[in-house]
């Protein structure tokens, strides 16, 4: 097992939308897309930021398929960013989605 694969092991997010489908009136859809494009820094440099929008294009499509009022959530601090440039909405973090199920069950 490498660092990496430890890594990973221990931030699979596989239980993010079993755990989200626990809280009290809330249906999940977990999206079957690939990368937002972003990557850290990289659709942030002027000469990558094509190339970042069309990587991110499949995912922002199903975003935009939503119903309205759908609340997207996002673990990734640049998937976040590139979620709100392209879909023009506000992704949460799921410990956001947590805070307000405790707040507003």
């Amino acid at each position: 097992m490498t660092l990496r694969d430890y890594i990973k092991s221990l931030a699979n997010p596989a239980f993010l939308p079993r755990l989200a489908g626990r809280l009290p009136g809330r249906t999940v859809t977990l999206l079957e897309t690939g990368c937002c494009g972003m990557a850290g820094a990289f659709g942030a440099l002027e000469s990558k930021y094509d190339l970042s929008v069309r990587v991110g294009q499949p995912l922002m499509e199903q975003i935009q398929q939503q119903p309205a009022g759908t609340v997207v959530v996002a673990s990734g601090t640049s998937c976040r960013h590139q979620i709100e440039h392209l879909a023009q909405l506000r992704p949460r973090h799921m410990a956001e989605l947590l805070a307000e199920a405790l707040v507003n069950p």
